[in-house]
C-alpha cells in the first residue's frame, strides 16, 4: 500500500516516470504507458496539456456508506435504488454485510443553500418520502470528489489515456465498471502498434472520441432531465405502463457501450 506513479516526460522511444513507495522512489521507462488512474488521479502532470476541462453545470459527488441501520428504506436486497430532488440525486445499495453504500451526484449552488452535502441528500431523502432515513443520513461520514463531468486529451508520446481519467460524466448512467473494461480491452491494439513501431498518431483519440461523444450525449440528457423531478415522475410513471419505452431508457442510459478498434491503427 502507499504506492504511486507519476509521469516524468518522454525519452526516445519511451516514457519516463517514477514509482514512489514505503522504500522511496524509483525511475524508469516503459515503451507504452496506459493512464486509467480514474477520476482523481495523479499520474498526469498538472500542466495545461493534461488539465481536464470540466463543464460549467457540472454535479459534484459524495459517497457514504451507513453500517448502523436505521436507513433500510433506501433500498432493498438486490436492488440499486435511485432517489432524486432538486438538490440532485443518490444511488444506494444493499451490502452483504448488511450495510448500505450511498452514492450522490449533487448541485454545488443547491448544496451551499442547503448547508452542505449531508443536508443536500437528507432533502432529497425528505421529498422521495423518506423522512425516516435522514437521521442516518445526516450523521453517515461522507466523503467528496470535485466536480464530475470533465474530459482530458486523451494521448500522448507513447502514452494512452482510458476510462474516467480520459473522461467522466454524471454516475447516474452506472455503466462506468463496464466501459473501463471495454475501454481497457479496446487500447490494446493500439499499445501493441506503438511497440511494433506501425502507430498512426491520432489513432486512439479518433476511436475514444467516435465511442466517447455518442455516450455524453445520452448521459448528459439524462443527467439534465434528472433535475427535474417533474420530468422524471413523469417518465418512470409511462415506462411502468408501457414495457417498450421501459426497455428503451434502460438501453439508452446504460449503454451496452461499445469501443473497437479502427480497421487500421498503423502509421
Amino acid at each position: 500500500m502507499g504506492e504511486g506513479a507519476t509521469l516524468e516526460g518522454g525519452a526516445a522511444g519511451a516514457c519516463r516516470l517514477t514509482l514512489t513507495g514505503p522504500r522511496g522512489a524509483v525511475s524508469l521507462t516503459a515503451d507504452v504507458v496506459i493512464v486509467a488512474d480514474g477520476l482523481a488521479g495523479s499520474f498526469l502532470p498538472r500542466t495545461e496539456e493534461w488539465n481536464p476541462r470540466i463543464a460549467n453545470t457540472s454535479h459534484f459527488g459524495v459517497g457514504a456508506r451507513i453500517r448502523d441501520g436505521g436507513a433500510e428504506r433506501l433500498c432493498s436486497e438486490a436492488e440499486i435504488a435511485m432517489r432524486c430532488g432538486k438538490a440532485g440525486y443518490f444511488g444506494a445499495v444493499r451490502l452483504r454485510d448488511g450495510s448500505i453504500d450511498i452514492a450522490a451526484a449533487l448541485s454545488p449552488q443547491v448544496t451551499r443553500r442547503s448547508g452542505g452535502p449531508a443536508a443536500a441528500v437528507c432533502e432529497i431523502a425528505r421529498e422521495c418520502g423518506l423522512d425516516e432515513c435522514v437521521a442516518p443520513l445526516a450523521n453517515a461520514p461522507w466523503r467528496g470528489t470535485g466536480l464530475l463531468t470533465r474530459r482530458r486529451r486523451v494521448e500522448g508520446q507513447r502514452l494512452f489515456v482510458v476510462g474516467d481519467a480520459a473522461g467522466y460524466v454524471e454516475p447516474f448512467t452506472g455503466e462506468g465498471i463496464s466501459w473501463a473494461m471495454q475501454a481497457g480491452l479496446a487500447v490494446a491494439p493500439f499499445a501493441r502498434a506503438v511497440v511494433a513501431g506501425e502507430y498512426r498518431t491520432g489513432a486512439w483519440t479518433q476511436a475514444w472520441h467516435r465511442t466517447a461523444n455518442s455516450r455524453r450525449a445520452a448521459c448528459r440528457v439524462t443527467s439534465r432531465a434528472l433535475r427535474s423531478p417533474a420530468i422524471v415522475a413523469a417518465t418512470v410513471s409511462v415506462a411502468n405502463k408501457v414495457p417498450s419505452v421501459r426497455d428503451y431508457l434502460a438501453s439508452a442510459i446504460s449503454g451496452p457501450w461499445h469501443l473497437s478498434a479502427p480497421e487500421s491503427v498503423a502509421v
